[in-house]
């Protein structure tokens, strides 16, 4: 490898010190949300003799970015790491934050998703501190508000321009050590339909806004089960109803009836045709119902599907780099799927990019779980692929 860094070295120790302090701050959104946690990383940073750029994102919450400047024209690499984490909720054998060790794991909220990958990104950017400087700027960015809705952390990102769509981007959030080439569609749908309120035993008198919610939902399931798409790595379009809410008593006609509306997306499909899509299905279903109305609302932002190209320079890089340190080609897809929208994929999408992908510690399938965690294992060879990969930089 052309002019690598022959003396960058991961404290694999460090990383997995760090993921269990990590664990132990309580970030929840919402909750407590990201302000300790934030205070946190940034002295941590500090304390490397990094300038650390703070940018308010909402009161209290602020997104984090460090920058290695690099010595040639290899494009940036960007490092991305979210600071918050999903609700405990219940049923946990362990305390949620307490980050504990036991049988080669560290378990907690936010274990796998993401103070694991967050803690082997500072790892890489702290060994860099120590070495030559990489062959392009490399940048640490923390951003809050990822778990949520509206992902206002990376928003803000992009508006500010602190990631533009020449950038080279790597989410280490958890994939089970697997590539996460590519991002299923998602769009949040609030829905409301309206009938008229009478006593059920004059149910005629009335219209059944629950009947008419029903009817649209079980309609939409079997349109977008009939759609004509399938990917090879996202598989299919999906719908679900999330959540549905009406009538004031058991023997009252429901005047109103709400939703939430998940519908998942694969290539070629569009925002706009999904929702032209729902649309179409309940002005369908309310001519049925004399008197019924509704309105949709978007709920969060839209998530529209996004590759990485396999000939970007992230995914080769990738894939070069856990070649060299495994022995085995790097997986896609597997076991840890494509359906967690991250901040990789927002920038994507953002900015029609095709050079930002997601890899990382801790599997999919324990993130938002109960009893979450990350193997030790996993973090030790992310530091070890992560060091190959910014040698070559």
């Amino acid at each position: 490898m052309v002019n690598a860094i022959e003396t960058l070295t991961i404290d694999t120790k460090r990383a997995i010190e760090d993921t269990i302090s990590l664990v132990k701050i309580d970030s929840q959104n919402p909750g407590p949300q990201e302000g300790a946690c934030t205070d946190w990383l940034y002295r941590r940073l500090s304390g490397m003799g990094l300038e650390v750029i703070r940018q308010a994102v909402r009161p209290g919450r602020d997104n984090l970015i460090v920058t290695i400047p690099g010595r040639g024209t290899s494009p940036r690499l960007i490092l991305s790491a979210h600071t918050d984490v999903v609700p405990a909720g219940p049923d946990w054998t362990v305390p949620p934050f307490e980050g504990r060790v036991q049988d080669g794991r560290i378990y907690g909220r936010g274990a796998a998703d993401m103070k694991s990958g967050m803690a082997v990104a500072l790892g890489t950017i702290e060994a860099l501190t120590h070495s030559e400087p990489p062959g392009g700027d490399v940048v640490l960015a923390l951003t809050v508000d990822e778990e949520a809705p509206d992902m206002a952390g990376v928003h803000a990102l992009v508006a500010d321009g602190l990631v533009g769509e020449e950038d080279q981007v790597l989410a280490l959030e958890p994939t089970g050590l697997r590539l996460r080439i590519a991002q299923i569609g998602l769009r949040w749908l609030a829905v409301k339909t309206h009938g008229r309120m009478a006593h059920a035993g004059r149910a005629h008198l009335g219209v059944d806004a629950n009947h008419v919610m029903a009817r649209a939902v079980d309609r939409l399931k079997d349109r977008v089960a009939a759609l004509p798409y399938e990917d090879p790595l996202l598989g299919r379009p999906r719908f679900t109803c999330g959540t549905i809410t009406g009538g004031v008593a058991t023997n009252v006609v429901p005047a109103t009836c709400e939703a939430q509306l998940d519908l998942r997306l694969v290539p070629p499909m569009t925002m706009a045709e999904v929702e032209g899509l729902v649309q179409t299905v309940f002005d369908e279903t309310v001519q049925e119902f004399p008197g019924a109305g509704f309105e949709i609302a978007p709920l969060g932002v839209a998530r529209p599907p996004v590759k990485a190209a396999e000939s970007s320079i992230i995914v080769t890089r990738l894939r070069e780099a856990y070649q060299q340190v495994t022995g085995r080609p790097l997986e896609t897809g597997g076991a840890d799927g494509h359906e967690a929208y991250t901040d990789a994929s927002m920038i994507a999408a953002l900015l029609d990019s095709d050079s930002c992908t997601v890899f990382g510690p801790g599997s999919s399938d324990h993130a938002h779980t109960a009893d979450e965690f990350v193997a030790l294992e996993e973090i030790e060879t992310a530091c070890r692929v992560m060091e190959v990969l910014v040698r070559a930089w």
